[in-house]
């Protein structure tokens, strides 16, 4: 948001210029409230995040710029930025990111202390969000555990299948076996 209310900035610096060159001045006063109204809206939309919104963003990403959201992401955190956590977790948690991993995900999510932003950095849409995804992936880590589960249960069962069918072969190589000392004798005997 920053960058685009600094781009926006640029480029009305540059009209404003062209503009004071013509001699508009209440073109140029409309521009300048402009202008700070986009900041007013900027600072005020910083000091509250919106996760839903990032959220949505970022699953439209594809994977080179989910790359780079993560490397950003990690570097917000470094410098001290509260939602960088935030939003790191919800690129944990994101399937096709690139770092997916509930587990990662959700152990950050326990360790996040949300009472010191609760007022000041976050809304109450926010602490919904981020409650949610908190449910969220604790659900998701039941399904993966039963998953896991089932595949060990699968796995069992193939192996036991296995042996069983080893056996079943023997069986069927004795019992052709049996068949062909049963002709032989019957042949003797005739």
């Amino acid at each position: 948001m920053t960058i685009l209310t600094c781009k926006l900035s640029l480029s009305l610096y540059k009209i404003i210029n062209v503009i004071k060159k013509s001699r508009t001045p209440l073109f140029i006063t409309l521009m300048l409230l402009s202008l700070s109204a986009c900041q007013s809206l900027g600072e005020s939309k910083d000091k509250k995040t919106d996760f839903s919104y990032y959220y949505l963003w970022i699953k439209n990403l594809n994977n080179s710029e989910l790359k780079q959201e993560v490397i950003l992401q990690k570097s917000n955190k470094k410098l001290g930025y509260a939602k960088a956590d935030i939003q790191l977790i919800m690129l944990y948690s994101l399937p096709n990111s690139p770092i997916y991993n509930p587990y990662t995900a959700k152990a950050l999510l326990n360790d996040y202390p949300l009472a010191p932003y609760i007022e000041t950095t976050f809304s109450s849409t926010d602490i919904a969000f981020i409650v949610m995804l908190k449910d969220q992936l604790n659900q998701q880590l039941l399904l993966l555990e039963k998953l896991t589960n089932f595949k060990g249960v699968y796995q069992q069962s193939k192996q036991v299948n296995t042996a069983q069918q080893l056996k079943i072969n023997q069986l069927n190589k004795q019992i052709i076996q049996l068949k062909k000392i049963e002709k032989t004798i019957s042949k003797r005997g005739q």
